[in-house]
């Protein structure tokens, strides 16, 4: 093989590899939107939200999205402990796009600003927190203040 012939291997090689690893990450980032309850100024949601059931087997989420036609983008409302739960807007402070959750944080997918799951930018470009909203909970729900 020449060099010409390895480099256009090696480049195919790449673009297919980028195009898999891609549609890998897209089946594995679906986010699960909460049935959730508006009761005036607060978004009401059950803490069963957070179970999920697979394979007979319950297991935790760390993470629901709520939608809300007060505002143009979800809110992530993260649990931090048994009865602590976080609740932020998911736009970017820095240029307004719509934040993805990653686990235990929230990344911008336009810029790549980063910030904890408690709104806290943690990498620019963004320099403010995310808009957050008071939660509080009783045994079987979470709430949301608006």
């Amino acid at each position: 093989m020449d060099r010409k012939e390895f480099i256009k291997t090696c480049g195919f090689a790449c673009i297919g590899g980028t195009a898999f690893m891609a549609l890998l990450q897209s089946c594995a980032s679906t986010n699960y939107f909460a049935q959730t309850t508006f009761e005036e100024n607060r978004i009401l949601i059950k803490k069963t939200e957070f179970l999920k059931t697979e394979k007979e087997k319950i297991t935790e989420r760390r993470f629901v999205l709520v939608r809300t036609e007060k505002f143009g983008y979800p809110i992530g409302v993260y649990k931090i402990e048994e009865n602590e739960y976080s609740a932020m807007l998911l736009q970017c402070t820095h240029k307004g796009c719509e934040l993805q959750p990653q686990g235990n944080f929230l990344v911008c997918p336009c810029h790549g600003s980063e910030f904890t799951n408690k709104g806290v930018v943690q990498n620019p470009p963004a320099e403010q927190n995310l808009k957050t909203f008071k939660t509080s909970t009783d045994n079987e729900n979470i709430y949301i203040y608006l």
